[in-house]
């Protein structure tokens, strides 16, 4: 079975983890270090902190932005649920907010025609698109909030002019996910970046219990505090550390990262090449002024001139040995989140999520993979004549 996306693990991966299992420490250890250096080489930050995973990424970049009771988060409605139920989880109110169904982006015209009062806004960079994060930054100041950034999908998606994902030049701070199926892996593992030195300070004390080694309060500091063994802890906090086993697999993925990138431009390309005669199929649209790391490849397709409904193709598909996905169903039809504030009546997430289908794509997949792929895509609408010439007879 094809899935929509897979890891891709080498020879150098596995001896980067066997370095590791060999003798050096298993966490906290000087891996760490290396893999939140090779984050920062790549997306241009100053600080990167390295965590568990995605989900523990976004917590930490909440907690350590003051998310919390009376905050009010703008949240894109199509995007994986963690974006906003982190918020949810620390107190504040989740507005959600409408995306252009073309690209699945929050774009700054959106934000404008907002009127709920919004503290801090989430632009997410979906499937590794990037945002128009200048415009929503414009608008976002203008309102006396500021952008945060959930590029989960996008570790490595540039501009044309330089600038890269996660360099913090529009917002406070960003996340990266290295789920398997991501950009690069370290099986499960994410990351914050910012170029402001508090807040990293802030999350790297975050992702360790809440761990004080300085500006003590506790009743021991006046006779203890200074000693090597003396900590404390000034309100409750989690473990959110990566190992090093996973940090090691991490920094070998980042030397694989351009090689990465190409590779799944490669399979947008075949899939554009191979079936533009398609008319009820639609590959996502030009990124103009950026390169893109193509997380997914989302197409879009009109059911009603392909002649089936999205289940029926998903069982088709499954009959072939192909593995779909739909990224992402919209927030404000989970009923965790059905009671959020809605910033326009979201009707762009709505057309959007109507002809979602997310294709295999991703480093490790083989050309005669994607020849599967495609000739099931070819076939499809022809056995849907062929059903229907039978059924009229």
């Amino acid at each position: 079975m094809l899935g929509y996306g897979s890891q891709s693990i080498d020879d150098s991966d596995i001896a980067a983890v066997t370095a590791i299992l060999r003798g050096q420490p298993l966490t906290c250890g000087p891996a760490i270090e290396a893999f939140e250096g090779a984050i920062c080489a790549i997306s241009g930050a100053e600080h990167a902190i390295a965590v568990s995973n995605g989900t523990s990424a976004l917590r930490l970049m909440y907690q350590a932005a003051g998310i919390g009771p009376g905050v009010r988060v703008g949240v894109p409605a199509i995007t994986f649920v963690a974006t906003a139920t982190q918020a949810l989880l620390l107190g504040a109110e989740v507005v959600l907010l409408d995306v252009d169904p073309d690209t699945l982006l929050l774009t700054p015209g959106i934000l404008r025609a907002c009127r709920e009062r919004l503290d801090i806004i989430v632009p997410v960079h979906a499937a590794g698109r990037l945002c128009d994060l200048a415009g929503l930054q414009a608008i976002a100041a203008e309102r006396g909030a500021f952008l945060l950034e959930d590029a989960a999908h996008a570790f490595g998606s540039t501009w044309n002019d330089g600038r890269r994902c996660g360099d913090g030049a529009w917002s406070r701070a960003a996340i990266f996910s290295f789920h398997p199926v991501k950009n690069i892996t370290t099986g499960e593992g994410g990351a914050i970046v910012t170029n402001d030195a508090a807040f990293a300070a802030r999350c790297r004390q975050l992702r360790h219990h809440g761990i004080v080694r300085g500006d003590f309060l506790g009743d021991l500091a006046a006779v203890d505090g200074g000693a090597p063994w003396y900590h404390e802890f000034h309100q409750p906090a989690t473990n959110e550390r990566m190992s090093d086993i996973l940090a090691a697999l991490g920094t070998s993925q980042c030397r694989r990262l351009p090689a990465f990138k190409l590779a799944r431009e490669a399979v947008l390309a075949r899939y554009g090449e191979a079936l533009s005669d398609l008319t009820w199929l639609r590959l996502p649209p030009f990124a103009l002024g950026q390169q893109p790391f193509w997380h997914l490849c989302a197409v879009q397709i009109d059911w009603a001139r392909l002649g089936i409904d999205r289940r029926a193709c998903f069982a088709s598909a499954s009959r072939a040995g192909v593995s779909l996905q739909v990224h992402y169903i919209p927030l404000h039809h989970q009923p965790a989140l059905a009671g959020c504030a809605r910033g326009s009546d979201l009707v762009g997430a709505d057309a959007a999520y109507a002809g979602l289908v997310s294709l295999p794509c991703h480093a490790a997949l083989e050309p005669s993979d994607q020849d599967r792929v495609i000739a099931w895509l070819r076939s499809l609408a022809q056995s849907v004549r062929s059903t229907l010439r039978q059924g009229g007879t």
